[in-house]
């Protein structure tokens, strides 16, 4: 018979492999439900970091034809900046201050999104300030939380990429920011063996969920894509911010 404890996580991991592969955004879920079923909000994060891995290299082999290396290099420095500083604060932020930063973070972005749409101010995104203040924000809640997801969705977005290019910017940067944060990780205490053996049992979830999104991701037009993704976006920052229950 299955443990809770495993089935509980292949289930929950199921949403991080379907989110690299095929709906960006369902990913947060996975974050928030793991420190939900482990009782330790560290330990949650360190076992998901070797899954996003496994999952971002499904992603990357789905759409590297499609990566914008443009995007990707731009966003990369002040990503790795954030990394740094959200290392410095791995031991004074987390639990709920971490979810209201995160929640407001996410808002935030939204409303500029749409107020740039409103007032057509199309060259903000592409101004390197904007990349370096969204990419230092992505570094540091990724670092502390692996919830960056929402951040980096509303910016790729904000670019004007088409679905293809979207998630081949999005797998190659994921994958190369989560490798660096793993000696991190080790470092403080979050990744063990234990951790490990953890996420290896998690694993079969995230294969699942990779093969089912790319059979979905084909059948998803450009215009919903982008819809669902800000909704997706919304909810996650929602439920940090305690306004979902």
């Amino acid at each position: 018979m299955i443990p809770p404890l495993v089935l509980g996580g292949n289930v929950i991991t199921l949403f991080t492999g379907f989110a690299k592969t095929g709906v960006p955004g369902v990913g947060i879920l996975a974050a928030i439900l793991l420190a939900n079923l482990m009782e330790e909000t560290r330990e949650s994060v360190g076992t998901l970091l070797p899954l996003l891995i496994f999952a971002d290299l499904f992603a990357v082999g789905t759409y590297r034809k499609h990566t914008d290396w443009k995007v990707v290099r731009r966003i990369l420095p002040p990503t790795i900046c954030g990394v740094a500083l959200g290392a410095f604060a791995l031991g004074h932020l987390h639990g709920e201050r971490f979810d209201l930063m995160m929640g407001g973070l996410v808002l935030f972005q939204l409303t500029l999104d749409l107020l740039r749409q409103r007032f057509k101010l199309d060259k903000l995104p592409h101004h390197i300030l904007y990349a370096v203040f969204f990419g230092v924000l992505a570094g540091v809640t990724t670092t502390l939380g692996n919830m960056a997801g929402p951040l980096m969705t509303l910016y790729l977005l904000s670019l004007g990429l088409d679905k293809h290019r979207f998630m081949g910017s999005m797998a190659w940067f994921f994958l190369i920011i989560n490798v660096i944060k793993v000696p991190i990780f080790i470092v403080h205490g979050m990744i063990t063996a234990e951790t490990f053996l953890t996420s290896l049992s998690f694993a079969p979830g995230i294969v699942l969920g990779a093969l089912l999104g790319r059979r979905i991701f084909k059948h998803i037009p450009q215009t919903p894509f982008k819809v669902i993704v800000q909704i997706l976006a919304a909810l996650a920052a929602f439920r940090l911010l305690g306004w979902l229950g």
